[in-house]
This record gives structure tokens, C-alpha cells and sequence, in this order.
């Protein structure tokens, strides 16, 4: 067996594995963000209200309960995540590279798309946590947005170094391969 078939075959077993459990969590994180957000939250503002029950600390309790469940859901989705890109990448890879697959290259798309799906897991978290972190501080929102997006520009700066003699070698190869197809019809042509 060709290595680009292996790669191929191990990146398909990798996404079988790894698809349920990020949907099983992506739902779970999905009903408990709207029992927090539309239920839970909303019943510990009400009951925050010093003029009714005084419970003026509720909200932020609640939030963080709510917050510190969405952050261990995140955290596994993040890892069955990373794992899922690590199969796109033997994927493409196998696809894209065929006879020209190394480890070297392999674990470079590999490293690409697990950061690529960290990205996304970090902003999917973000606007998840955004009514939750605001119900523990505004100001806490306001700086986790920032800090994801000093850490986006970082991660997507590193991709665009990462694939760089990637890029330039596929641009090598399709201008051989168009220069070659030139002279063999300017041969014909004779």
C-alpha cells in the first residue's frame, strides 16, 4: 500500500471517530447555553433585584456555574476538534501531495489545521460566552475579546509561515507542468 493511500485511509478513520462525539458535545453545550442564557440567568437577575429578593451576587454565580460547564464542553470539543483537522489534513495531504508526502509535510498540515480548528473553537466559544461573561462583567468580555483576537492574528500570521513553501512549491509545479504542456504543443504545431 501506497503511503498516500495509508494517509488517506487513517485521516478518513479519524474523522469517523471524531465527528459524533463533537456533535454529542456541540448539542449538550448548545442546550445548556440556552437553559443558562434564556432560563437560568434571567431567573437569577430577577431574583438579584435588590428591591424584590435581594440576592444582588445570584447572576454572577449562576454565570460562572453556567461559564466554568461551558468551558469544560469547549475544552473536550477543542481536543475531538483538533484531532477531526488532524484527519482533514492526512486527507488533503494525501490528495494534494500524493508521491510527495513526508512526515516533515504531514506534520506541517497537521499543525496548520489544528491550529486553524482552535481558531475556530476559541470564536465559537466566544459568542457562546458573551451573554454569560457579561453577566459575570462586561469588562471581562471586553478583554477576552481582545486577547482572542491579538492570539487570532498570531495563529493566522503562523499559518500563513507555516504553508508558505508549501504554496510556492505547488505554484513551482504548475507552471512546469503548464510549461510543459506549451512545448509539447509547440511541438505538435512543428
Amino acid at each position: 500500500m501506497n503511503i498516500a493511500k495509508k494517509v488517506y485511509e487513517e485521516g478518513v478513520l479519524k474523522l469517523k471517530e471524531n465527528a459524533p462525539q463533537i456533535i454529542v458535545s456541540l448539542i449538550v453545550a448548545a442546550l445548556i447555553w440556552l437553559f443558562g442564557v434564556l432560563v437560568f440567568i434571567p431567573l437569577a437577575d430577577m431574583l438579584g433585584n435588590p428591591y424584590v429578593f435581594g440576592l444582588t451576587a445570584l447572576k454572577p454565580i449562576i454565570s460562572a456555574i453556567i461559564g466554568i460547564a461551558l468551558i469544560i464542553l469547549f475544552l473536550r470539543i477543542a481536543k475531538d476538534f483538533g484531532e477531526l483537522m488532524d484527519g482533514v489534513a492526512d486527507i488533503l495531504v494525501s490528495i494534494i501531495a500524493k508521491d510527495r508526502i513526508t512526515e516533515e509535510k504531514l506534520e506541517k498540515y497537521r499543525r496548520g489545521f489544528r491550529g486553524l480548528a482552535y481558531l475556530i473553537v476559541v470564536i465559537i466559544a466566544y459568542l457562546f460566552a458573551i451573554p454569560i461573561l457579561a453577566g459575570i462583567s462586561p469588562v471581562i468580555a471586553g478583554i477576552v475579546l481582545i486577547l482572542i483576537v491579538i492570539w487570532a492574528v498570531f495563529v493566522l500570521l503562523t499559518l500563513g509561515n507555516l504553508f508558505h513553501k508549501e504554496i510556492e512549491e505547488g505554484v513551482r509545479l504548475a507552471i512546469k507542468k503548464l510549461e510543459e504542456k506549451a512545448k509539447s504543443e509547440e511541438e505538435g504545431n512543428q
